[in-house]
């Protein structure tokens, strides 16, 4: 399906990235001059073998116990949405109303899900594995599906959100070199999370303040020329997408009122937003590119 295609996406782009760093340890450029005797060499080969083992096993086995963690979980919700595809096309009767009288498993499912991506995403191994992928088809299939998304969105809403909290805050203080794939995978899943209007209001209502409050922290330190942080600089760029994204998407559907948006939290980021993108458009073009456009999706909404 497409939602299938759009989930394996982010895995085959991460996989065809390869690991820019560089190793400078002092063993391998003393090794590679070719100056070390027999004997050194041979305890070189020891210790840089324990040293691997050291630091490769620990790594693996922690990502084995990561999908381990959420493999019980997964499998169940897998199976739910079976059920409901088959009672959908009559093969199987299956009475969904009882879900509001027992819902104790499903949303300690869902919980377990939810934490276990948060785990995944907050130390990501490279390249991503395909049961992350499918942990994900299977939340996003979960939050879309017509029956049991307002079931899962009435109990479980509060650690959806908070899941979202979680993920913006990795964006944003993710430093390691490599980080671009998993920007990469986790504005994927943001986007995907928004396909649920509600989520994606309850998304654009937050990302709207780290935006504005990211725009007015480089615009001091402009004005004072002052340093900024390059890091932070460069993570606040997936956010703006994925508002802009969301903003877009939002716009598209017809049944979307403006009354459905956080009026107080546009009307704080539209303030004097004009003059903010007026003083970074010099030195930072492409920041106050996108702070234009989400101002523009933003008014036009107001205006709808």
């Amino acid at each position: 399906t497409l939602l299938d295609q759009e989930c394996i996406n982010p895995t085959s782009y991460s996989s065809q990235l390869e690991d820019s760093g560089c190793d400078v340890s002092s063993d391998y450029a003393f090794d590679s001059l070719g100056i070390a005797s027999d004997v050194h060499q041979s305890e070189h080969n020891v210790n840089t073998s324990k040293q691997w083992l050291e630091r490769v096993l620990p790594l693996n086995l922690c990502t084995m116990s990561k999908e381990k963690s959420l493999t019980a979980p997964v499998q169940f919700l897998q199976h739910l949405l079976e059920i409901r595809k088959l009672s959908e096309g009559g093969i199987l009767q299956a009475d969904f109303r009882e879900l509001e009288n027992d819902s104790l498993t499903i949303c300690d499912s869902v919980s377990q899900l939810l934490d276990g991506l948060t785990v995944f995403y907050s130390n990501p191994t490279f390249p991503f594995s395909s049961f992350l992928t499918e942990a994900v088809c299977v939340l996003v299939s979960l939050i879309t599906d017509t029956k049991l998304s307002n079931h899962v969105l009435k109990k479980c809403f509060k650690k959806l959100e908070e899941f979202e909290k979680n993920l913006i805050q990795i964006i944003l203080r993710t430093g390691s070199v490599n980080r671009f794939q998993a920007l990469h995978a986790l504005s994927h899943t943001l986007i995907l999370l928004g396909r649920n209007s509600i989520l994606r209001k309850s998304l654009i209502s937050l990302l709207l303040p780290e935006v504005r409050q990211f725009a007015e922290q480089l615009l001091q330190a402009h004005q004072l020329q002052a340093k900024y942080d390059i890091t932070q600089y460069e993570n606040i760029f997936p956010l703006c997408m994925i508002l802009e994204q969301l903003l877009q998407n939002q716009a598209e559907e017809r049944n979307v009122s403006s009354s459905e948006y956080d009026e107080e939290g546009k009307i704080k980021f539209l303030k004097s937003l004009d003059q903010i993108i007026l003083h970074l458009s010099d030195e930072f073009p492409l920041f106050s590119l996108y702070l234009w456009r989400v101002s523009v999706l933003l008014n036009s909404a107001q205006t709808a």
